[in-house]
């Protein structure tokens, strides 16, 4: 069984704001919760034992994979996307997947949230589907992508929603990021795309001409949560690398974890690859017990792998 992501980790100023939003509003369930500090997370992620307040894992109820880690710090560093351009390098987006899109922009709108823009429709030829997409400014300055992809039966929750379908990563060597999944996590490439057109343009703000390619990767799972999508821009000048603040104790979309059975095997990859990790021997984290290991991709982003 080749696994997506298990677990995304967002920082967070105030958990309750983020648990209204995703738990109460979205719909997922609340499936762990721990208040105070915890030493064995702040070895991991190597910060002082008492910066963590809070924390909730939340996931979208029947799916074990694609899970959100809110971690709310005592005295939190900037956050990550904070004044930042839309195409600078780093983890970007969370998606989520909606059943009635336009009936949840209302509803969210009612409810005070402002969206970037109108929701747009377009196609998606590789896959023959119709979509309808729409970004949302989040708390911590995250950036929540509502996607609806009609005439999909998808498990959803009670409310509608489901997430996190997707991170988005953005980075400027697609093909060698996407390699490494692949490689490293045995991912199969579910979509490779090339988006160009106004409504692209509008969406993100990019200049006329400008585009972008991704390429979405996918486990072995029946539902798409959990996927990594790696986003190249086309046509930017210039591009900051936000990934080296994205540590923890910082606000906003961090990293990711993912789960396996058999640890010496990724290790293996790993050092045939020559990429550098730390082992942090067995933690009993809020996601699960285990020997848990920490590297970086090419482009950047940490990953936290745990043996289950």
């Amino acid at each position: 069984m080749i696994s997506s992501i298990d677990t995304i980790v967002v920082g967070v100023k105030d958990i309750d704001v983020a648990l209204k939003l995703w738990s109460s509003h979205f719909g997922l369930t609340v499936i762990a919760e721990k208040n105070g500090s915890d030493p064995a997370l702040s070895k991991l992620w190597k910060i002082e034992n008492d910066a963590i307040n809070k924390q909730a894992l939340l996931t979208t109820p029947g799916i074990d994979v694609g899970k959100i880690h809110f971690v709310e710090f005592n005295n939190p560093k900037p956050a990550v996307r904070k004044n930042v351009n839309s195409t600078d390098l780093g983890p970007k987006n969370l998606d989520v997947t909606c059943k009635d899109l336009p009936k949840k922009y209302d509803e969210l709108t009612e409810l005070g949230y402002k969206f970037r823009s109108e929701y747009v429709a377009y196609r998606v030829e590789s896959i023959d589907a119709e979509v309808l997409e729409v970004q949302m400014p989040g708390h911590d300055d995250t950036n929540i992508i509502f996607v609806e992809q009609l005439e999909e039966e998808i498990l959803l929750s009670d409310k509608g929603y489901g997430g996190i379908t997707s991170l988005v990563t953005i980075v400027s060597n697609l093909d060698e990021e996407t390699q490494f999944y692949k490689e490293i996590f045995s991912l199969k490439e579910a979509l490779s795309e090339d988006l160009f057109g106004e409504h692209v343009e509008k969406m993100i703000g990019l200049p006329p001409g400008g585009g972008l390619r991704l390429n979405l990767l996918e486990g072995d799972e029946i539902d798409r949560y959990g996927r990594v999508e790696l986003v190249n821009y086309i046509g930017v000048k210039e591009q900051n690398d936000l990934y080296k603040i994205a540590k923890p104790p910082a606000l906003g979309t961090l990293h990711c974890v993912f789960k396996t059975e058999n640890l010496s095997v990724i290790k293996t990859k790993l050092n045939n690859r020559s990429v550098d990790f730390e082992d942090f021997g067995k933690l009993d984290l809020i996601y699960g017990f285990g020997e848990t290991i920490s590297l970086n991709s090419p482009a950047g982003l940490r990953i936290d792998i745990q043996q289950v």
